[in-house]
């Protein structure tokens, strides 16, 4: 079945102009496609055999930016892989900037740094960096189960640990993997370089 792209109602003049436009913002979102570093890179990589001029034209790469996120992909797949996203306003769709970095075969992600999705993914990292191998699997754990059955099944040890490592409750750790409550954690400690070969006089 053919599909229809005149809007029911929608009379010749004003069908020609929205033609018109769409046709404008298809060679605005192409253009910039094109001229954009990392697709330029990808273009001359004889193992991407699936990028090509042609396919660029058909299906250029754009951003679907969001009030806290971009998405970076093809109009199709970006829009279906954020469709049950929460990210704020929007989608827009906009050209690609000169060097946006993206993946070749995937949606690439950009958080803004309000993305509450962003700050809540970074805090269980750090959560399961700063309980270390052994205790790790606790913030998958919170993440997964209610309230209820995480401290239901905790054992003393594994609150013992949450407790002399993380200096919070087992409920209040519960709420922070579960990105319920944002909490204050201790920084990554950075190895600082001493220049050796600078002499005194």
């Amino acid at each position: 079945m053919p599909v229809e792209l005149r809007f029911p109602g929608e009379s010749d003049d004003d069908f020609k102009d929205r033609a018109c436009r769409t046709g404008k913002i298809a060679h605005v979102l192409v253009d910039a496609c094109m001229a954009n570093e990392c697709m330029q890179h990808y273009l001359a990589d004889d193992g991407l055999p699936f990028i090509t001029e042609e396919s660029i034209r058909r299906s250029p790469v754009v951003r679907v930016e969001f009030e806290q996120a971009i998405a970076i992909s093809d109009i199709g797949s970006a829009l279906s892989a954020t469709r049950n996203k929460h990210w704020g306003q929007g989608p827009q769709i906009l050209p690609l900037k000169p060097d946006d970095w993206f993946y070749a075969k995937f949606v690439s992600y950009q958080y803004r740094t309000n993305s509450l999705y962003n700050i809540r993914f970074e805090q269980r990292m750090r959560l399961k960096e700063l309980l270390g191998r052994r205790w790790r699997p606790l913030v998958e754990q919170a993440k997964r189960l209610t309230k209820t059955i995480f401290l239901r099944d905790l054992t003393k040890a594994q609150a013992s640990a949450i407790q002399r490592i993380l200096e919070m409750e087992p409920g209040e750790f519960w709420r922070a993997a579960r990105g319920r409550k944002l909490v204050h954690l201790p920084p990554r400690l950075i190895q600082q370089e001493f220049d050796f070969d600078a002499r005194s006089d």
